[in-house]
């Protein structure tokens, strides 16, 4: 029975299977994951929220380059911005929290799960894994150290050796690229993410502008 069970184990994380059995993994925790968003979270509620949060900081925008333009003007504007931002940095807030919801419930599960599964593609003793796949790009030639270091494998068998310098990645690396991508199509077929509204809040992450304090009014006049 464990002869036959070590057997089972070294047949599953052998590629081609063990691409397929990781791309199906992360299907199904894709759905899991979805699932729990889709009932734990009102992504309706979310999706107004937010519409009125990116309109908040389209505003402050307008307000930064009225301050510059027009002082007398943005004296006159900038109370009624002031007194609703304080609500507006509730709702971030709150969304925050709503967008937390699922974590509470696969954070541990999901610990022990793939540290279980990690450890089916990693030789006893090493912490390099096991070849899953090979990518168009060397991931050791291309990509930061600290990233390749996670993604790195290697094999030694009578068959042929896989080093680390050829580019095969392991389990990590290849998880990562399909629940990447199964994660995405599945949200939007259950239409639990809004792109519009996560490329601008995202984008203004980025924008200097977005960060800016809006002056004190006396100040300017």
């Amino acid at each position: 029975m464990i002869l036959a069970w070590a057997d089972f184990i070294s047949w599953l994380t052998t590629p081609p299977i063990s691409m397929g059995f990781i791309f199906f993994v992360s299907i199904l925790i894709s759905l899991f994951s979805t699932f729990l968003n889709k009932v734990l979270v009102d992504h309706d509620k979310m999706n107004r929220q937010q519409d009125v949060i990116n309109e908040h900081k389209k505003r402050k925008k307008e307000l930064l380059q009225l301050s510059e333009d027009n002082p007398k003007r943005y004296a006159k504007e900038y109370p009624k911005w002031q007194r609703r931002d304080p609500s507006v940095k509730n709702m971030e807030q709150k969304m925050s929290l709503q967008r937390l919801k699922p974590s509470c419930f696969t954070f541990l599960p999901m610990i022990i799960f793939f540290s279980i599964l990690r450890s089916m593609f990693t030789p006893e003793g090493s912490s390099i894994q096991f070849p899953i796949a090979s990518g168009s790009m060397n991931p050791m030639q291309e990509f930061p150290a600290i990233l390749s270091s996670m993604l790195q494998s290697e094999m030694f068998s009578v068959l042929g050796n896989i080093v680390i310098d050829t580019g095969f990645i392991g389990f990590t690396g290849w998880y990562m690229l399909c629940s990447f991508t199964n994660s995405t199509i599945i949200n939007k077929l259950f239409k639990v993410s809004k792109p519009s509204s996560s490329g601008q809040g995202l984008g203004s992450m980025f924008d200097t502008k977005a960060q800016e304090d809006l002056p004190n009014p006396k100040s300017l006049l």
